[in-house]
Formats: C-alpha cells, structure tokens, sequence
C-alpha cells in the first residue's frame, strides 16, 4: 500500500474514534447528574479505545500498510480529536459549577 494510503487510513480510523468520542461528549453534555455523565464519558472511552485496537491490530495485521505513515495519520487525528472531546467534556463543567 502506498504511503498516502497507508497514511489516509490511519487517519480514517482517527476519524471514526474521534466521531464516536464527539456523540459520547455530546450525550455526556445532556445529563444533569455528573457522576453519571462521567460514567458514561470513561466507560464510552474504554469501549472506543478497547474497539480501535482491535481494528488496529487488524489493519496492521491483515493489510499491508507502511506502519509509519499509518500510526503516524492515527495518532494526529486522535490527538485532535482528543483535544476537542476534553474541550466539549470541560465545556460541560464551566457552564454547569453546582453539578445540577
């Protein structure tokens, strides 16, 4: 596989993870119980973090992808993505001090 492809698909595994933490920031944003919501935020984590490493390991695995460029578009991707999902997570707490 080429190098840009290699390095597209990793970053389209990025973007997936990054879909699915975005939904589960979003829900997390909509419930009044914090302990609840941050339930929900850490177990939709180990769920999406348990899921990518097993298609990960699958890509790498079964598909002849250059390793670099593959880690290299997955880790960009989920580091922004990362990024946005602490964001809208903290966004949650600035906007909502009591924990109502």
């Amino acid at each position: 596989m080429s190098l840009p492809a290699s390095l597209l698909l990793g970053a389209l595994l990025g973007v997936a993870y990054t879909a699915a933490a975005l939904v589960v920031a979003r829900r997390a944003q909509g419930i009044a119980n914090n302990a609840r919501a941050v339930q929900l935020v850490l177990g939709g984590m180990l769920a999406r973090m348990a899921i990518t490493l097993v298609v990960f390991a699958a890509i790498v695995a079964l598909v002849p992808v250059q390793r670099g460029p593959f880690v290299l578009g997955l880790g960009v991707v989920f580091a922004l993505g990362l990024v946005a999902e602490v964001f809208l997570v903290l966004g949650r707490t600035a906007t909502d001090p009591q924990g109502s």
